[in-house]
């Protein structure tokens, strides 16, 4: 049977044992993180999370990535190990996982209600991966649980994929895109807006 739309659970675990879905790491017991359309990611070690450095306004159009960059800390988790996220944090990270997927399948990524009822809301604003995507989903995350702080962990689920078969293949794949910015990065990469370079004026 070809399925267009949605892939239910007996053909996201099809998929992905013929490796039409490819997952890697893919854990031992991964069809138990299976359930009715998704599969859970689990949060890797690497974070981005922004300070009080560098400037205190972010330019859309004429701040760098490099500027950005010089905002925000990287903190590298060891396996297992927690990190405290309090409500004024905003967090970039990577999953454990890298996904790759075929040029006729669109994955979509979604919050987990059990850290949702935490205040921590996940990739709400850019959640759709390419057909043709390949590396490590970028997610971006924070708490609106105001005065808690809330513990996470390395290798923890962060986050559920679903994946939509298309009638077709794209013709130009996310990996030939000339908009491929966050691809095949291990990394948590900050903004690529392409901001312009340009001198700032000082005061006086």
């Amino acid at each position: 049977m070809d399925i267009i739309g949605t892939l239910p659970d007996w053909v996201l675990k099809d998929y992905i044992k013929k490796g039409i879905i490819k997952i890697d790491p893919l854990p031992k017991d991964w069809e138990d993180n299976v359930d009715e359309v998704t599969i859970d990611f689990h949060l890797g070690n690497s974070l981005r999370v922004f300070t009080g450095d560098g400037w205190d306004i972010i330019d859309t159009k004429f701040t760098t990535k490099q500027e950005m960059e010089g905002m925000m800390k990287l903190v590298t988790l060891k396996p297992g190990q927690p990190f405290v996220l309090s409500d004024k944090d905003f967090v970039i990270a990577t999953t454990k996982e890298k996904l790759t997927l075929p040029n006729d399948i669109v994955g979509h990524l979604h919050g987990k209600s059990s850290l949702a009822r935490l205040g921590i809301a996940v990739h709400s604003t850019a959640a759709r991966f390419d057909p043709g995507w390949d590396g490590h989903p970028v997610l971006e995350f924070g708490t609106f649980l105001k005065g808690k702080r809330v513990v996470i962990y390395e290798g923890s689920p962060i986050c559920a994929f679903s994946f939509e078969k298309l009638s077709a293949s794209v013709k130009r794949s996310y990996k030939k895109s000339p908009n491929n910015r966050y691809g095949g990065s291990k990394l948590p990469e900050v903004s690529n807006l392409r901001g312009k370079k340009h001198v700032r004026s000082r005061s006086r």
